[in-house]
């Protein structure tokens, strides 16, 4: 039994690195794009009118949400599995 939990904890680890590979790839991508956001001028920024502005500004928003969203799915998926390995070894514990 406790060769099948390292097993399962060894896939679970596979993978939380394989979840933290995508992850990171979306802060980049996040992090490159709030940062020319944050170079854009304050005034009179050349877009081609306010709503391609606003359509711009919304695409970061929403992919800045999208990268937090992935943070929280991963951190709810490490602490279900994590929770499952415990419950498995305090019941290999206790037989």
């Amino acid at each position: 039994m406790e060769e099948r939990v390292t097993q399962i904890i060894s896939h679970i680890a596979a993978s939380h690195s394989q979840m933290g590979r995508i992850l990171e790839t979306h802060r980049h991508v996040s992090s490159q794009m709030a940062a020319i956001a944050g170079d854009l001028p304050d005034s009179h920024p050349g877009f081609d009118g306010l709503d391609m502005l606003q359509k711009r500004a919304l695409q970061l928003t929403k992919n800045v949400t999208a990268y937090l969203n992935s943070l929280a799915e991963l951190e709810e998926a490490m602490a279900k599995q994590t929770e499952l390995v415990m419950k498995e070894i305090h019941v290999t514990d206790e037989e």
